[in-house]
């Protein structure tokens, strides 16, 4: 079955329409052969500055009143993609783990309410190294979440993370991210494989390049139950900005020309090859299409 609207509405709409930030609740689909569960770890609230850095003030408001969406802050949950197929158990991201703020760290809720034992997965695949994609691969003993997962990360971002320039790289209130990206993937290291853009670290998933946000940055291309989607990561983050406004940088974005141009590809490789999504951090489980909008493009979210 093809993940459309039409599919969607039908296959997820009393569980989507009751995920909320921060609850434990989970939304499901098929992918063909295979079944995509969307966990959460939580949520994280930012203030209304951080959506689009750099972009005046009076444009940004407008799109977001317009929208009907509020201007101070946002409120992110954190969509973790759990795909089963067959006896595979496959895991995009790890959420941001217990110690990263009071809201976050429910996954392991998340994951027994769905009936996944993360004993049994079998892969993890990293977008990028952020607290909220990579502090809950560690358990509160800090060994790994999913002990007898091999965990997957791109080249550039082990290299990004473990450059000792980094620290100078990034802005002061960043640093403990470089520390906590060094301390979580030092211990998941003995279980850590990496990857280069264009690479199927797992067979049937793609690594697709989408750097700007973080230097290494990217998203998956997933065929593996025979209906493709992309996980996107934080490629895309906002419903309406990342969308309308696709050559803005959000906040977290640390090269934003080079994040937006990484926007522009993948925006324009979903609606040209017609492919469904799964965002980290976009509402009702992240899960939709995208629709071209005259130059720009929207979001359609799937329930």
């Amino acid at each position: 079955m093809r993940l459309t609207r039409r599919t969607l509405l039908g296959a997820t709409a009393g569980l989507m329409a009751a995920t909320r930030p921060g609850q434990a609740q989970i939304a499901k689909a098929m992918m063909g052969r295979a079944e995509l569960s969307i966990l959460t770890d939580g949520s994280i609230t930012l203030p209304g500055s951080l959506l689009a850095r750099d972009a005046p003030r009076d444009e940004v408001t407008s799109l977001l009143t317009s929208a009907g969406l509020p201007t101070d802050e946002v409120t992110n949950g954190l969509n973790v993609p759990v795909l089963r197929h067959g006896d595979d158990l496959i895991m995009f991201d790890s959420g941001a783990g217990r110690n990263f703020l009071p809201t976050t760290g429910r996954l392991p809720d998340s994951m027994e309410s769905a009936g996944i034992d993360p004993a049994k997965v079998k892969h993890v695949l990293f977008t990028h190294a952020h607290p909220d994609h990579l502090w809950g691969a560690l358990d509160d003993f800090d060994t790994p979440a999913c002990p007898n997962a091999v965990y997957h990360l791109a080249q550039a971002e082990w290299d990004f993370w473990f450059d000792p320039g980094v620290f100078s790289r990034l802005p002061e209130d960043r640093h403990a991210f470089a520390a906590g990206a060094q301390r979580v993937l030092k211990a998941l290291e003995p279980q850590l494989k990496r990857f280069r853009p264009g690479d199927e670290p797992v067979p049937g998933i793609a690594a697709i390049d989408t750097a700007g946000h973080t230097p290494g940055h990217v998203s998956f291309e997933v065929r593996v139950g025979g209906e493709p989607f992309v996980v996107v990561g934080d490629a895309l983050t906002h419903p309406v900005l990342s969308f309308a406004r696709p050559d803005w940088a959000a906040g977290f974005d640390q090269d934003g020309p080079t994040a937006a141009a990484s926007r522009r590809r993948l925006l324009g490789k979903l609606v040209s090859d017609k492919l469904p999504l799964a965002a980290y951090h976009l509402p009702r489980g992240g899960l939709g299409r995208v629709e071209q909008s005259g130059a720009a493009y929207r979001f359609i979210p799937a329930a």
